[in-house]
């Protein structure tokens, strides 16, 4: 943007009267790493599926996939790859579990819909 834009516009802000002030910078202290790992530890300990953290789940797929090289079995890497993905499922929605069970209620209810007879 040119100068005489950017003056442009500066002029027409101090003219103008009903601005606002500009909102103060949060400043604050800014966690370190390492604090932040410990953070997603804890949360990841936290959050379950049943009595199955997050974290537990994860440490099963990394041993599926040790076990997967080392042994060379294609049913390790499925293990692995299905615990992982519970593993993130239940560390990013944590409460949604019960939200399938609600969706497939609503979707059971639309299909009786569809299959009612009508009297007429």
């Amino acid at each position: 943007m040119s100068d005489r834009y950017k003056n442009e516009i500066e002029k027409i802000l101090e003219d103008t009267p009903d601005l606002p002030d500009e909102p103060p910078e949060a400043i604050g202290p800014e966690e370190s790493f390492y604090s932040q790992m410990i953070s997603l530890f804890h949360m990841s300990r936290n959050r379950k599926f049943g009595s199955i953290s997050a974290f537990s789940m994860f440490v099963f797929s990394i041993i599926f996939f040790i076990g997967f090289f080392i042994t060379k079995v294609n049913l390790l890497t499925v293990f692995g790859i299905s615990s992982l993905i519970v593993s993130y499922l239940t560390f990013v929605w944590p409460t949604s579990f019960k939200r399938p069970i609600i969706l497939l209620d609503k979707f059971v209810a639309w299909c009786g819909r569809l299959f009612r007879k009508t009297g007429k």
